[in-house]
């Protein structure tokens, strides 16, 4: 049973499989959050006009009464200050500019892995502090490369500057670039701490 304090993020998709997924992904990876579900623009509006703690919209585009953009800039009108990240199988850089432009907080493919919709919530919802320990490393975490997040997954792993070269296919003197522009950007002073704060995230990886 969801705690009472509990932080609440609304899928809106009519898909009969996907919003379950979600579902589960989001109250396993998040502390304190639980899921609802809505299967159309209608039923979104509802529930945002009776759901005090919710925090967070994930957003189809595809839906039975809405098309395109036209529920993203609905919710944003209702509710402001809900932050909504459109996640849909239509992708294509000027939808994701207008998306943005529109006022979504992201916008994820739904052929990209799980983690980016974890990242893209635990992003949006940084504000409200409701995340438990750790919202500094995740902010931190969207400013690195991609390269740096693989490094910095390597360090919490206890790998060698060698195995981490090794497990990238980059020579050592790369790796060890990575490493020292990694302790910096994340302002921490040897390894140790890097792996620290990466266990300190708001979200686990599973692999």
């Amino acid at each position: 049973m969801a705690e009472s304090n509990a932080k609440t993020v609304l899928i809106v998709d009519d898909h009969p499989i996907v919003p379950m997924a979600l579902v589960g992904l989001i109250e396993h990876h998040f502390q304190n959050f639980r899921a609802m579900q809505a299967a159309s623009l209608r039923q979104a509006r509802a529930l945002y006009q009776v759901e005090p703690s919710l925090v967070a919209t994930v957003l189809d585009l595809r839906l039975p009464d809405a098309t395109g953009l036209e529920a993203l800039t609905e919710l944003r009108a209702l509710r402001p200050e809900v932050s909504v990240v459109v996640f849909s199988a239509l992708d294509s850089e000027p939808l994701r500019r207008n998306a943005i432009a529109l006022g979504a907080a992201a916008m994820i493919s739904k052929t990209e892995p799980p983690t980016a919709i974890l990242e893209a919530l635990a992003r949006s919802v940084t504000s409200e502090a409701s995340l438990e320990d750790g919202l500094g490393a995740n902010r931190l975490s969207f400013d690195l490369s991609p390269r740096q997040q693989q490094i910095w997954q390597g360090l919490a792993e206890g790998l060698s500057n060698a195995e981490i070269a090794v497990r990238h296919q980059i020579s050592l003197n790369t790796t060890k670039a990575h490493v020292r522009e990694l302790l910096m950007r994340l302002g921490v002073r040897n390894r140790t701490e890097a792996a620290t704060l990466y266990m300190r995230r708001p979200w686990k990886r599973n692999d």
